[in-house]
Protein backbone atom coordinates (compact mmCIF):
# COMPACT_ATOMS: atom_id res chain seq x y z
CA UNK A 1 0.00 0.00 0.00
CA UNK A 2 2.95 2.54 0.59
CA UNK A 3 4.56 1.57 -2.85
CA UNK A 4 1.33 2.82 -4.15
CA UNK A 5 0.47 5.80 -2.29
CA UNK A 6 4.15 6.98 -3.00
CA UNK A 7 3.75 6.25 -6.62
CA UNK A 8 0.67 8.81 -6.32
CA UNK A 9 2.61 11.63 -5.66
CA UNK A 10 1.59 14.98 -7.66
CA UNK A 11 2.91 17.79 -8.83
CA UNK A 12 2.39 21.26 -7.79
CA UNK A 13 0.94 21.60 -11.29
CA UNK A 14 -1.52 18.78 -10.65
CA UNK A 15 -2.40 19.71 -7.15
CA UNK A 16 -3.51 23.70 -8.08
CA UNK A 17 -4.99 21.41 -11.22
CA UNK A 18 -7.47 19.51 -8.00
CA UNK A 19 -7.72 22.75 -6.30
CA UNK A 20 -9.47 24.32 -9.08
CA UNK A 21 -11.56 21.71 -9.82
CA UNK A 22 -12.66 21.59 -6.47
CA UNK A 23 -13.46 25.19 -6.10
CA UNK A 24 -15.25 25.42 -10.37
CA UNK A 25 -17.34 22.40 -8.56
CA UNK A 26 -18.30 24.36 -5.66
CA UNK A 27 -19.44 27.57 -7.50
CA UNK A 28 -21.80 25.32 -9.73
CA UNK A 29 -22.89 23.74 -6.01
CA UNK A 30 -24.07 27.20 -4.32
CA UNK A 31 -26.09 27.88 -8.28
CA UNK A 32 -27.79 24.23 -8.34
CA UNK A 33 -28.13 25.12 -4.09
CA UNK A 34 -30.01 28.02 -5.32
CA UNK A 35 -32.05 26.41 -8.52
CA UNK A 36 -30.42 28.38 -11.26
CA UNK A 37 -30.94 27.45 -13.50
CA UNK A 38 -34.37 27.77 -13.96
CA UNK A 39 -36.22 24.95 -14.53
CA UNK A 40 -38.28 23.57 -17.61
CA UNK A 41 -41.06 20.84 -18.75
CA UNK A 42 -37.08 18.86 -20.45
CA UNK A 43 -36.09 18.77 -17.22
CA UNK A 44 -39.11 17.75 -15.62
CA UNK A 45 -39.29 14.64 -17.91
CA UNK A 46 -35.99 13.94 -16.14
CA UNK A 47 -36.74 14.36 -12.77
CA UNK A 48 -40.16 12.25 -13.24
CA UNK A 49 -37.81 9.49 -15.00
CA UNK A 50 -35.65 9.51 -12.14
CA UNK A 51 -38.30 9.23 -9.79
CA UNK A 52 -39.65 6.49 -11.20
CA UNK A 53 -36.38 4.45 -11.01
CA UNK A 54 -36.38 5.51 -8.03
CA UNK A 55 -39.81 4.77 -6.51
CA UNK A 56 -40.85 2.42 -8.81
CA UNK A 57 -38.63 0.21 -9.86
CA UNK A 58 -38.43 1.29 -13.57
CA UNK A 59 -35.63 0.89 -16.20
CA UNK A 60 -36.37 3.15 -18.98
CA UNK A 61 -33.99 2.77 -21.81
CA UNK A 62 -34.42 6.30 -23.09
CA UNK A 63 -35.34 9.89 -22.41
CA UNK A 64 -39.38 9.97 -22.12
CA UNK A 65 -40.16 10.35 -26.10
CA UNK A 66 -36.81 10.11 -27.71
CA UNK A 67 -35.59 6.93 -28.59
CA UNK A 68 -32.39 7.83 -29.22
CA UNK A 69 -30.92 9.26 -25.99
CA UNK A 70 -30.14 7.48 -23.20
CA UNK A 71 -31.05 9.17 -19.75
CA UNK A 72 -28.22 8.17 -17.77
CA UNK A 73 -28.61 11.24 -15.61
CA UNK A 74 -31.89 10.09 -14.69
CA UNK A 75 -30.07 6.82 -13.45
CA UNK A 76 -28.01 8.81 -11.63
CA UNK A 77 -29.73 10.99 -9.78
CA UNK A 78 -32.41 7.87 -8.74
CA UNK A 79 -30.16 6.60 -6.02
CA UNK A 80 -29.53 10.40 -4.37
CA UNK A 81 -33.38 10.72 -4.61
CA UNK A 82 -33.57 7.84 -1.90
CA UNK A 83 -30.77 9.30 -0.16
CA UNK A 84 -31.76 12.44 0.01
CA UNK A 85 -35.35 12.75 -1.40
CA UNK A 86 -36.82 13.49 -4.57
CA UNK A 87 -36.19 17.77 -5.51
CA UNK A 88 -34.66 19.69 -8.39
CA UNK A 89 -31.40 20.12 -6.36
CA UNK A 90 -30.80 16.50 -5.59
CA UNK A 91 -31.88 15.93 -9.45
CA UNK A 92 -29.03 18.27 -10.66
CA UNK A 93 -26.31 17.50 -7.85
CA UNK A 94 -25.17 14.08 -9.72
CA UNK A 95 -24.28 16.39 -12.56
CA UNK A 96 -21.70 17.96 -10.56
CA UNK A 97 -18.87 14.52 -10.41
CA UNK A 98 -19.58 14.81 -14.75
CA UNK A 99 -18.41 18.08 -14.38
CA UNK A 100 -15.46 17.76 -11.93
CA UNK A 101 -14.68 14.60 -14.01
CA UNK A 102 -14.70 16.69 -17.37
CA UNK A 103 -12.30 19.23 -16.02
CA UNK A 104 -10.18 16.51 -14.89
CA UNK A 105 -9.81 14.52 -18.49
CA UNK A 106 -9.25 17.78 -19.26
CA UNK A 107 -6.09 18.54 -17.69
CA UNK A 108 -4.52 15.08 -18.70
CA UNK A 109 -5.93 15.28 -22.64
CA UNK A 110 -4.35 18.90 -22.62
CA UNK A 111 -1.31 18.01 -20.75
CA UNK A 112 -0.67 14.79 -23.02
CA UNK A 113 -1.10 16.64 -26.11
CA UNK A 114 0.95 20.26 -25.80
CA UNK A 115 1.99 21.53 -22.17
CA UNK A 116 1.80 21.02 -18.39
CA UNK A 117 1.29 24.74 -17.94
CA UNK A 118 -1.39 25.07 -20.61
CA UNK A 119 -3.53 22.55 -19.33
CA UNK A 120 -3.48 24.39 -16.00
CA UNK A 121 -4.47 27.49 -17.68
CA UNK A 122 -7.38 25.50 -20.00
CA UNK A 123 -8.28 23.86 -16.71
CA UNK A 124 -8.31 27.37 -15.08
CA UNK A 125 -10.63 29.07 -18.37
CA UNK A 126 -13.19 26.32 -18.60
CA UNK A 127 -13.78 26.19 -14.95
CA UNK A 128 -15.68 29.25 -15.60
CA UNK A 129 -18.06 30.06 -18.92
CA UNK A 130 -21.00 31.97 -19.49
CA UNK A 131 -24.69 30.95 -18.74
CA UNK A 132 -25.27 29.17 -21.64
CA UNK A 133 -22.11 27.02 -20.91
CA UNK A 134 -22.94 26.61 -17.09
CA UNK A 135 -26.49 25.96 -17.91
CA UNK A 136 -25.92 23.15 -20.61
CA UNK A 137 -23.81 21.82 -17.63
CA UNK A 138 -26.32 22.29 -14.66
CA UNK A 139 -29.79 21.80 -16.07
CA UNK A 140 -30.26 18.03 -16.29
CA UNK A 141 -32.02 17.65 -19.50
CA UNK A 142 -30.22 14.75 -20.46
CA UNK A 143 -26.67 14.53 -22.51
CA UNK A 144 -24.93 17.87 -22.26
CA UNK A 145 -23.06 17.28 -19.00
CA UNK A 146 -22.18 13.27 -20.18
CA UNK A 147 -21.00 14.41 -23.76
CA UNK A 148 -18.61 16.53 -22.51
CA UNK A 149 -17.25 14.43 -20.27
CA UNK A 150 -16.83 11.49 -22.98
CA UNK A 151 -15.72 13.92 -25.25
CA UNK A 152 -12.82 14.39 -23.34
CA UNK A 153 -12.10 10.92 -21.94
CA UNK A 154 -12.36 9.23 -25.26
CA UNK A 155 -9.53 10.93 -26.99
CA UNK A 156 -7.50 10.89 -23.51
CA UNK A 157 -7.74 6.94 -23.58
CA UNK A 158 -7.48 6.75 -27.42
CA UNK A 159 -4.15 9.17 -27.58
CA UNK A 160 -2.57 7.53 -24.78
CA UNK A 161 -3.02 4.37 -26.67
CA UNK A 162 -1.41 5.57 -29.53
CA UNK A 163 1.05 6.96 -28.15
CA UNK A 164 2.47 3.68 -26.08
CA UNK A 165 1.78 1.63 -28.64
CA UNK A 166 5.85 1.82 -30.02
CA UNK A 167 8.20 0.90 -27.71
CA UNK A 168 11.63 2.97 -28.63
CA UNK A 169 14.12 1.32 -31.33
CA UNK A 170 11.24 -0.79 -32.79
CA UNK A 171 11.20 -3.23 -29.68
CA UNK A 172 8.85 -5.75 -29.88
CA UNK A 173 5.31 -4.47 -28.06
CA UNK A 174 4.04 -6.34 -25.21
CA UNK A 175 0.31 -6.50 -24.51
CA UNK A 176 -0.35 -6.20 -20.94
CA UNK A 177 -3.15 -6.31 -18.60
CA UNK A 178 -3.14 -2.20 -18.23
CA UNK A 179 -3.77 -2.08 -22.11
CA UNK A 180 -5.87 -4.53 -21.84
CA UNK A 181 -8.18 -2.77 -19.28
CA UNK A 182 -7.47 0.33 -21.05
CA UNK A 183 -8.99 -0.83 -24.00
CA UNK A 184 -11.88 -2.20 -22.30
CA UNK A 185 -12.92 1.50 -20.25
CA UNK A 186 -12.46 3.32 -23.40
CA UNK A 187 -14.58 0.53 -25.29
CA UNK A 188 -17.49 1.29 -22.45
CA UNK A 189 -16.92 4.60 -22.59
CA UNK A 190 -17.52 4.94 -26.36
CA UNK A 191 -20.93 2.87 -25.82
CA UNK A 192 -22.00 4.93 -22.93
CA UNK A 193 -21.31 8.09 -25.12
CA UNK A 194 -23.46 6.41 -28.10
CA UNK A 195 -26.18 5.68 -25.77
CA UNK A 196 -26.54 8.83 -24.21
CA UNK A 197 -26.94 11.07 -27.83
CA UNK A 198 -25.06 10.29 -31.47
CA UNK A 199 -23.77 13.75 -30.97
CA UNK A 200 -20.47 11.96 -30.04
CA UNK A 201 -20.20 10.09 -33.43
CA UNK A 202 -18.08 12.48 -34.61
CA UNK A 203 -15.89 12.15 -32.02
CA UNK A 204 -15.97 8.66 -32.17
CA UNK A 205 -14.76 8.13 -35.79
CA UNK A 206 -11.90 10.25 -35.46
CA UNK A 207 -11.12 7.86 -32.46
CA UNK A 208 -11.67 4.83 -34.44
CA UNK A 209 -8.83 6.03 -37.02
CA UNK A 210 -6.36 7.25 -34.62
CA UNK A 211 -6.69 3.70 -33.30
CA UNK A 212 -6.82 1.87 -36.79
CA UNK A 213 -3.55 4.10 -38.02
CA UNK A 214 -1.59 3.22 -35.18
CA UNK A 215 -2.88 0.37 -33.30
CA UNK A 216 -4.33 -1.52 -36.05
CA UNK A 217 -2.71 -5.00 -34.84
CA UNK A 218 -3.65 -4.98 -31.45
CA UNK A 219 -7.35 -4.04 -32.54
CA UNK A 220 -7.39 -7.55 -34.30
CA UNK A 221 -6.43 -9.64 -30.61
CA UNK A 222 -7.44 -9.31 -27.39
CA UNK A 223 -7.37 -5.73 -26.86
CA UNK A 224 -9.37 -5.26 -30.02
CA UNK A 225 -11.92 -8.07 -28.81
CA UNK A 226 -12.02 -5.90 -25.14
CA UNK A 227 -12.78 -2.59 -26.70
CA UNK A 228 -15.49 -4.44 -28.75
CA UNK A 229 -17.13 -5.97 -25.57
CA UNK A 230 -16.51 -2.55 -23.57
CA UNK A 231 -18.92 -0.90 -26.79
CA UNK A 232 -21.90 -3.32 -26.67
CA UNK A 233 -21.87 -3.13 -22.72
CA UNK A 234 -21.97 0.19 -22.55
CA UNK A 235 -24.34 0.98 -25.70
CA UNK A 236 -26.69 -2.62 -25.09
CA UNK A 237 -29.73 -0.70 -24.25
CA UNK A 238 -29.33 1.01 -27.79
CA UNK A 239 -29.05 -2.48 -29.79
CA UNK A 240 -31.52 -4.15 -27.99
CA UNK A 241 -33.68 -1.36 -28.57
CA UNK A 242 -32.62 -1.44 -32.48
CA UNK A 243 -32.85 -5.00 -32.63
CA UNK A 244 -36.51 -5.14 -31.32
CA UNK A 245 -38.21 -1.92 -32.59
CA UNK A 246 -40.38 -1.23 -35.59
CA UNK A 247 -38.26 -0.28 -38.86
CA UNK A 248 -39.66 3.41 -38.74
CA UNK A 249 -39.16 3.79 -34.39
CA UNK A 250 -34.90 2.93 -35.26
CA UNK A 251 -33.17 5.06 -33.41
CA UNK A 252 -31.13 6.09 -36.59
CA UNK A 253 -34.17 6.62 -38.64
CA UNK A 254 -35.77 9.27 -36.04
CA UNK A 255 -32.43 10.79 -35.61
CA UNK A 256 -32.15 11.51 -39.26
CA UNK A 257 -35.95 12.75 -39.20
CA UNK A 258 -35.01 15.12 -36.43
CA UNK A 259 -31.62 16.45 -38.47
CA UNK A 260 -34.11 17.21 -41.40
CA UNK A 261 -37.22 18.69 -38.97
CA UNK A 262 -37.91 22.35 -40.25
CA UNK A 263 -37.18 21.94 -43.87
CA UNK A 264 -41.02 22.71 -44.99
CA UNK A 265 -40.96 25.78 -42.04
CA UNK A 266 -37.50 26.79 -43.44
CA UNK A 267 -39.14 27.22 -47.02
CA UNK A 268 -42.58 28.47 -46.08
CA UNK A 269 -40.38 31.53 -44.81
CA UNK A 270 -38.22 31.77 -47.45
CA UNK A 271 -35.04 31.20 -45.68
CA UNK A 272 -31.48 30.77 -47.55
CA UNK A 273 -27.95 30.05 -46.74
CA UNK A 274 -27.11 33.19 -45.32
CA UNK A 275 -29.50 32.08 -42.59
CA UNK A 276 -27.24 29.24 -42.00
CA UNK A 277 -24.28 31.36 -41.64
CA UNK A 278 -25.51 33.55 -39.47
CA UNK A 279 -27.26 31.26 -37.29
CA UNK A 280 -24.12 29.12 -37.08
CA UNK A 281 -21.19 31.40 -36.98
CA UNK A 282 -22.90 34.73 -35.35
CA UNK A 283 -25.18 32.91 -32.90
CA UNK A 284 -24.58 28.94 -32.27
CA UNK A 285 -21.18 28.81 -32.41
CA UNK A 286 -20.11 31.57 -29.93
CA UNK A 287 -22.85 30.87 -27.90
CA UNK A 288 -21.51 27.69 -27.31
CA UNK A 289 -18.20 28.43 -26.80
CA UNK A 290 -18.91 31.40 -23.98
CA UNK A 291 -19.29 34.33 -25.84
CA UNK A 292 -21.79 36.66 -23.39
CA UNK A 293 -23.49 38.45 -23.18
CA UNK A 294 -26.40 37.36 -25.86
CA UNK A 295 -28.07 38.92 -28.36
CA UNK A 296 -31.83 39.14 -29.74
CA UNK A 297 -31.81 36.31 -32.65
CA UNK A 298 -34.11 38.86 -34.43
CA UNK A 299 -30.76 41.76 -34.24
CA UNK A 300 -28.64 39.29 -36.16
CA UNK A 301 -28.46 39.92 -39.98
CA UNK A 302 -30.47 38.56 -42.55
CA UNK A 303 -32.96 37.57 -39.35
CA UNK A 304 -34.31 41.46 -39.36
CA UNK A 305 -33.14 44.90 -40.07
CA UNK A 306 -30.19 45.99 -37.82
CA UNK A 307 -30.87 48.17 -34.72
CA UNK A 308 -28.20 50.62 -34.01
CA UNK A 309 -28.40 49.92 -30.29
CA UNK A 310 -27.57 45.80 -30.92
CA UNK A 311 -24.49 46.64 -33.28
CA UNK A 312 -22.24 45.99 -30.56
CA UNK A 313 -22.99 42.59 -29.20
CA UNK A 314 -23.44 42.00 -32.96
CA UNK A 315 -20.00 42.92 -33.58
CA UNK A 316 -18.83 40.83 -30.66
CA UNK A 317 -20.70 37.70 -31.22
CA UNK A 318 -19.57 38.05 -35.01
CA UNK A 319 -15.21 38.20 -34.40
CA UNK A 320 -16.18 35.59 -31.92
CA UNK A 321 -17.65 33.35 -34.28
CA UNK A 322 -14.61 34.36 -37.08
CA UNK A 323 -11.97 34.23 -34.58
CA UNK A 324 -12.65 30.92 -33.16
CA UNK A 325 -13.13 29.69 -37.03
CA UNK A 326 -10.15 31.13 -37.93
CA UNK A 327 -8.02 29.90 -34.76
CA UNK A 328 -9.45 26.32 -35.99
CA UNK A 329 -8.21 27.03 -39.08
CA UNK A 330 -4.29 27.37 -37.75
CA UNK A 331 -4.47 24.60 -35.52
CA UNK A 332 -5.46 22.11 -38.58
CA UNK A 333 -3.23 23.40 -40.95
CA UNK A 334 0.02 23.84 -38.44
CA UNK A 335 -1.24 19.58 -37.61
CA UNK A 336 -1.98 18.38 -41.04
CA UNK A 337 1.50 20.15 -42.39
CA UNK A 338 3.23 17.78 -39.69
CA UNK A 339 1.01 15.05 -40.39
CA UNK A 340 2.00 15.24 -44.17
CA UNK A 341 5.75 15.69 -43.82
CA UNK A 342 5.93 12.44 -41.11
CA UNK A 343 3.21 10.47 -43.86
CA UNK A 344 5.41 8.12 -44.38
CA UNK A 345 5.91 6.57 -40.51
CA UNK A 346 2.09 5.56 -40.60
CA UNK A 347 2.33 1.94 -40.81
CA UNK A 348 6.26 1.98 -40.42
CA UNK A 349 7.02 0.31 -37.03
CA UNK A 350 11.23 0.72 -37.74
CA UNK A 351 11.51 4.37 -37.71
CA UNK A 352 12.27 6.61 -35.82
CA UNK A 353 10.62 6.78 -32.63
CA UNK A 354 10.87 10.37 -31.69
CA UNK A 355 9.39 11.53 -35.51
CA UNK A 356 6.79 8.46 -35.27
CA UNK A 357 5.72 9.96 -31.72
CA UNK A 358 5.61 13.80 -32.82
CA UNK A 359 3.07 11.98 -36.35
CA UNK A 360 0.97 10.22 -33.08
CA UNK A 361 0.69 13.35 -31.23
CA UNK A 362 -0.49 15.60 -34.47
CA UNK A 363 -2.76 12.59 -35.36
CA UNK A 364 -4.05 13.09 -31.68
CA UNK A 365 -4.68 16.55 -31.86
CA UNK A 366 -6.90 16.26 -34.90
CA UNK A 367 -9.25 14.21 -33.41
CA UNK A 368 -10.77 17.10 -31.69
CA UNK A 369 -10.01 19.64 -34.19
CA UNK A 370 -11.80 16.94 -36.82
CA UNK A 371 -14.72 16.10 -34.83
CA UNK A 372 -15.65 19.99 -34.27
CA UNK A 373 -15.64 20.00 -38.56
CA UNK A 374 -17.45 17.67 -39.13
CA UNK A 375 -19.98 18.77 -36.46
CA UNK A 376 -20.01 22.04 -37.18
CA UNK A 377 -20.67 21.03 -40.96
CA UNK A 378 -23.59 18.76 -39.90
CA UNK A 379 -25.19 21.19 -37.88
CA UNK A 380 -25.29 24.14 -40.52
CA UNK A 381 -26.81 22.03 -43.04
CA UNK A 382 -29.31 21.24 -40.90
CA UNK A 383 -32.66 23.51 -41.11
CA UNK A 384 -32.42 24.32 -37.02
CA UNK A 385 -29.28 26.27 -37.76
CA UNK A 386 -31.56 28.68 -39.56
CA UNK A 387 -34.70 28.10 -38.16
CA UNK A 388 -33.40 28.24 -34.02
CA UNK A 389 -29.64 28.72 -33.28
CA UNK A 390 -30.40 30.42 -30.17
CA UNK A 391 -31.60 27.13 -28.43
CA UNK A 392 -30.45 24.49 -31.03
CA UNK A 393 -26.38 26.18 -30.14
CA UNK A 394 -26.39 23.38 -27.99
CA UNK A 395 -25.22 20.64 -30.64
CA UNK A 396 -22.26 22.01 -31.02
CA UNK A 397 -20.99 21.38 -27.44
CA UNK A 398 -17.81 19.49 -29.24
CA UNK A 399 -16.84 22.59 -30.09
CA UNK A 400 -16.53 23.66 -26.92
CA UNK A 401 -14.52 20.95 -25.09
CA UNK A 402 -12.28 21.39 -28.50
CA UNK A 403 -11.31 24.83 -26.69
CA UNK A 404 -7.77 23.78 -26.01
CA UNK A 405 -6.82 22.39 -29.29
CA UNK A 406 -8.40 25.53 -30.77
CA UNK A 407 -6.78 28.01 -28.41
CA UNK A 408 -3.33 26.28 -28.70
CA UNK A 409 -1.77 28.95 -31.20
CA UNK A 410 -2.23 31.57 -29.20
CA UNK A 411 -0.68 30.11 -26.41
CA UNK A 412 2.38 28.78 -28.16
CA UNK A 413 2.70 31.16 -31.43
CA UNK A 414 2.04 30.13 -34.92
CA UNK A 415 5.18 28.05 -34.97
CA UNK A 416 5.72 24.87 -36.04
CA UNK A 417 7.30 22.96 -32.57
CA UNK A 418 7.53 19.59 -31.53
CA UNK A 419 6.10 18.18 -28.54
CA UNK A 420 8.11 18.85 -25.75
CA UNK A 421 10.40 16.78 -23.13
CA UNK A 422 8.57 15.10 -20.98
CA UNK A 423 4.24 14.92 -21.28
CA UNK A 424 2.71 13.55 -18.91
CA UNK A 425 -0.99 11.16 -18.73
CA UNK A 426 -1.28 10.70 -15.69
CA UNK A 427 0.27 9.98 -11.92
CA UNK A 428 0.90 6.88 -12.52
CA UNK A 429 2.34 6.86 -16.53
CA UNK A 430 4.93 9.10 -18.24
CA UNK A 431 5.79 9.20 -21.69
CA UNK A 432 9.16 10.71 -22.18
CA UNK A 433 10.40 12.27 -26.24
CA UNK A 434 13.93 13.38 -26.54
CA UNK A 435 13.07 16.71 -28.61
CA UNK A 436 14.50 19.01 -26.24
CA UNK A 437 16.28 20.55 -29.80
CA UNK A 438 13.02 20.88 -30.91
CA UNK A 439 12.18 23.41 -28.16
CA UNK A 440 11.87 27.06 -30.18
CA UNK A 441 13.94 29.80 -28.08
CA UNK A 442 11.69 33.24 -28.60
CA UNK A 443 14.11 35.41 -30.32
CA UNK A 444 14.40 38.82 -28.50
CA UNK A 445 12.96 41.13 -31.15
CA UNK A 446 10.42 43.93 -31.91
CA UNK A 447 7.86 41.70 -33.94
CA UNK A 448 7.89 38.91 -31.36
CA UNK A 449 7.25 41.45 -28.40
CA UNK A 450 4.05 42.59 -30.06
CA UNK A 451 2.77 39.14 -31.01
CA UNK A 452 3.44 38.26 -27.41
CA UNK A 453 1.29 40.89 -26.42
CA UNK A 454 -1.58 40.38 -28.53
CA UNK A 455 -1.78 36.63 -28.24
CA UNK A 456 -1.55 37.59 -24.47
CA UNK A 457 -4.54 40.41 -24.64
CA UNK A 458 -6.50 38.02 -26.94
CA UNK A 459 -6.42 35.53 -24.14
CA UNK A 460 -7.28 37.37 -21.27
CA UNK A 461 -9.65 38.89 -23.09
CA UNK A 462 -11.44 35.44 -23.64
CA UNK A 463 -10.52 34.73 -20.07
CA UNK A 464 -12.82 37.97 -18.98
CA UNK A 465 -15.51 37.56 -21.07
CA UNK A 466 -15.74 33.71 -19.30
CA UNK A 467 -15.25 35.16 -16.05
CA UNK A 468 -17.92 38.15 -16.81
CA UNK A 469 -20.52 35.16 -17.78
CA UNK A 470 -19.54 33.46 -14.95
CA UNK A 471 -20.61 36.78 -12.55
CA UNK A 472 -23.62 37.62 -14.52
CA UNK A 473 -25.40 34.48 -14.09
CA UNK A 474 -24.80 34.85 -10.00
CA UNK A 475 -26.54 37.97 -10.76
CA UNK A 476 -29.75 35.81 -11.96
CA UNK A 477 -29.68 33.91 -9.00
CA UNK A 478 -32.40 36.29 -7.31
CA UNK A 479 -34.85 36.52 -10.04
CA UNK A 480 -34.46 32.79 -10.67
CA UNK A 481 -35.35 32.02 -6.71
CA UNK A 482 -38.41 33.96 -7.14
CA UNK A 483 -39.26 32.36 -10.17
CA UNK A 484 -38.85 28.56 -7.98
CA UNK A 485 -40.96 30.30 -5.46
CA UNK A 486 -44.28 31.25 -7.80
CA UNK A 487 -43.56 27.77 -9.40
CA UNK A 488 -43.91 26.20 -5.62
CA UNK A 489 -46.98 29.00 -5.04
CA UNK A 490 -48.75 27.67 -8.03
CA UNK A 491 -48.34 23.88 -7.13
CA UNK A 492 -49.43 24.18 -3.56
CA UNK A 493 -52.73 26.90 -4.62
CA UNK A 494 -53.46 23.70 -7.10
CA UNK A 495 -53.43 21.06 -4.63
CA UNK A 496 -55.52 23.42 -2.09
CA UNK A 497 -57.96 23.79 -4.74
CA UNK A 498 -58.22 20.10 -5.51
CA UNK A 499 -56.63 19.81 -9.16
CA UNK A 500 -54.83 17.05 -9.36
CA UNK A 501 -55.84 16.15 -12.25
CA UNK A 502 -54.73 18.73 -14.95
CA UNK A 503 -54.49 19.81 -18.63
CA UNK A 504 -51.76 22.33 -19.84
CA UNK A 505 -49.02 23.59 -22.22
CA UNK A 506 -45.67 20.99 -22.98
CA UNK A 507 -43.53 23.97 -20.90
CA UNK A 508 -45.64 23.60 -17.95
CA UNK A 509 -46.97 20.05 -17.82
CA UNK A 510 -44.12 18.21 -16.20
CA UNK A 511 -42.53 21.16 -14.40
CA UNK A 512 -45.24 20.84 -12.09
CA UNK A 513 -45.90 17.16 -12.02
CA UNK A 514 -42.24 16.39 -11.15
CA UNK A 515 -42.77 19.77 -8.79
CA UNK A 516 -45.67 18.17 -6.67
CA UNK A 517 -44.11 14.59 -7.09
CA UNK A 518 -46.53 13.32 -9.07
CA UNK A 519 -49.40 14.34 -6.75
CA UNK A 520 -50.66 16.89 -9.72
CA UNK A 521 -50.79 14.76 -12.61
CA UNK A 522 -50.88 16.88 -16.28
CA UNK A 523 -51.56 15.81 -19.95
CA UNK A 524 -50.42 18.49 -22.86
CA UNK A 525 -53.18 20.37 -25.07
CA UNK A 526 -51.98 21.99 -28.41
CA UNK A 527 -52.67 25.78 -29.32
CA UNK A 528 -56.71 24.29 -30.23
CA UNK A 529 -56.73 22.13 -27.13
CA UNK A 530 -55.66 18.93 -28.80
CA UNK A 531 -54.06 16.35 -27.31
CA UNK A 532 -50.12 17.76 -27.35
CA UNK A 533 -46.80 15.82 -26.87
CA UNK A 534 -47.04 13.66 -23.50
CA UNK A 535 -43.72 12.67 -23.12
CA UNK A 536 -45.02 9.73 -20.30
CA UNK A 537 -48.53 8.58 -22.06
CA UNK A 538 -49.77 7.40 -18.94
CA UNK A 539 -50.46 10.51 -17.88
CA UNK A 540 -52.80 11.34 -20.59
CA UNK A 541 -54.68 8.30 -19.92
CA UNK A 542 -54.99 9.07 -15.97
CA UNK A 543 -56.53 12.92 -16.55
CA UNK A 544 -58.24 11.28 -19.41
CA UNK A 545 -60.24 9.16 -16.96
CA UNK A 546 -60.06 12.02 -14.11
CA UNK A 547 -63.90 13.01 -13.90
CA UNK A 548 -63.30 16.80 -13.85
CA UNK A 549 -59.89 17.86 -14.99
CA UNK A 550 -59.14 21.37 -14.56
CA UNK A 551 -57.46 23.36 -16.89
CA UNK A 552 -54.08 25.04 -16.48
CA UNK A 553 -53.13 27.79 -18.84
CA UNK A 554 -50.51 31.21 -18.61
CA UNK A 555 -52.85 34.41 -18.59
CA UNK A 556 -52.99 35.87 -22.15
CA UNK A 557 -51.98 32.44 -23.56
CA UNK A 558 -53.75 31.28 -27.23
CA UNK A 559 -55.10 28.31 -24.88
CA UNK A 560 -56.72 30.58 -22.18
CA UNK A 561 -58.14 32.28 -25.33
CA UNK A 562 -59.39 29.40 -26.91
CA UNK A 563 -60.82 27.64 -23.80
CA UNK A 564 -62.86 30.19 -22.38
CA UNK A 565 -64.35 31.11 -25.96
CA UNK A 566 -65.26 27.15 -26.26
CA UNK A 567 -67.28 27.49 -22.25
CA UNK A 568 -68.67 30.71 -23.75
CA UNK A 569 -70.42 29.27 -26.34
CA UNK A 570 -70.93 25.47 -24.64
CA UNK A 571 -72.41 27.69 -21.86
CA UNK A 572 -70.15 25.55 -19.63
CA UNK A 573 -70.25 25.72 -15.65
CA UNK A 574 -66.97 26.57 -14.71
CA UNK A 575 -65.08 28.30 -11.23
CA UNK A 576 -62.56 30.42 -13.03
CA UNK A 577 -58.90 30.84 -10.27
CA UNK A 578 -56.03 33.09 -10.87
CA UNK A 579 -52.48 31.80 -9.42
CA UNK A 580 -48.95 32.95 -10.25
CA UNK A 581 -50.07 34.18 -13.14
CA UNK A 582 -51.55 31.34 -14.32
CA UNK A 583 -55.49 30.99 -15.28
CA UNK A 584 -56.94 27.75 -13.76
CA UNK A 585 -60.68 26.69 -15.17
CA UNK A 586 -62.09 23.75 -12.95
CA UNK A 587 -65.40 22.57 -14.65
CA UNK A 588 -68.64 22.61 -12.15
Amino acid sequence: MRKYLKRMRFSANERWMFAIVVAATLVRFFLIYFNWPATNSDEGNMGLLAFHIAYQGDHPTFFYGLPYMGPLEGYIAAPLFRLFGASLFTLRLGLLPLFAAFLICIYYLTRLLYTEKYALAMVILLSLGSGDILLLQLRAVGEYPEIELFSALIPLLAAWLALTSYTIQGETRQTNRKRIVVYGILGLAIGLALWVDFLIIPLVAMTGLLLLLFCHRELFSWPGLCLLLGVIIGSFPLIFYNFTAPWNQNSLIILLSIHQDGAKEMLAQHLTWLHHLVGTMMIALPSVTGANPDCPVTAFPAFSPLPISTLPCIFFHGVWGAGYLVLWIIAAFLAIRIVWQYRHHFFKQRDSFEERQHLIYKCSQLILLGSVAITLVSYASSPKSALTPETTFRYLIIAFVAIPAVLWPLWNGFQLQKTPDSVMLSPFVALRVNSAKDLVTMPSNRKTKISLLLRGGLLLLIAATFLGGTIRTYAEIPATQAAYQREDNLVQDLIHIGATRIYSEYWTCNRLTFHSREQIICSVLDDQLKPGFDRYMPYRFIVRAATHPAYVFRLGSKQADVLKYQMLVSKTHYRESVFEGYIVYQVI
